[in-house]
């Protein structure tokens, strides 16, 4: 691949990282709901700004899918399968209507609202398709200290995840870190496989009498 490629890819994976995050705009654009409300709920119908949100998130998507393209012959199959998963279930996630805001309304549940499930189905499946492709690389080589260092702070999402569920108040800064954390891995993704080492190819066979 060319210098001027992986430029490229490492470029559209920033922004994709960055965009991931416009949940940060919320405090400006809808102080009301960035006080205690999850980020998802920024893309609810007739919110501020609703279609901005709504757009970041499908152009992160888009431009995951555009990495996974172009890292084709570098990473691992299930590796890239795993960062598709995760554009195509956050594409799914932001373009499904969303009618309440939990946090500031008493919504009906799933069995009510059926986009309620489709919703935590597609947000769950782009959650693990997301951190599959970390641990599958790290795994691949776990002497890398970029993926050390990006799964232990997965470990500690899991601990700031349980203590703040046993919390009286919830700030849902939880997900602020893990909402970070994810645009980072999405912005290191190309730097990470082009370091990665690459599986030899099996030695060929020789020829009878050769």
């Amino acid at each position: 691949m060319s210098k001027g490629a992986e430029r490229a890819l490492t470029a559209a994976a920033t922004l994709a990282g960055l965009l991931y995050n416009s949940w940060l705009l919320g405090y400006w654009l809808n102080p009301a709901v960035a006080k205690s409300g999850l980020a998802s709920e920024f893309e609810a119908l007739r919110q501020p700004y609703d279609w901005l949100f709504i757009g970041c998130d499908v152009i992160c998507g888009l431009l995951v899918l555009l990495v996974c393209w172009g890292l084709r012959k570098q990473a691992a199959a299930a590796v890239l399968a795993g960062l598709m998963v995760f554009a195509v279930g956050t594409i799914v996630d932001t373009l499904l209507p969303m009618h309440c805001l939990p946090s500031l309304q008493r919504c009906p549940s799933f069995t009510q609202d059926h986009l309620l499930l489709w919703h935590g189905v597609a947000s769950i499946g782009a959650a693990l398709g997301l951190f599959s492709s970390l641990l599958l690389l790290w795994w691949h080589d776990r002497r890398s200290r970029l993926l050390i260092v990006l799964m232990a702070a997965y470990v500690l999402f899991g601990l700031f995840s349980l203590f703040d569920a046993v919390q009286t108040v919830h700030h849902n800064w939880s997900q602020h870190y893990y909402l970070v954390l994810c645009g980072v891995w999405l912005a290191l993704v190309p730097m990470a496989i082009r370091k990665s080492p690459r599986p030899s190819a099996p030695p060929a066979k020789s020829r009878p009498g050769a």
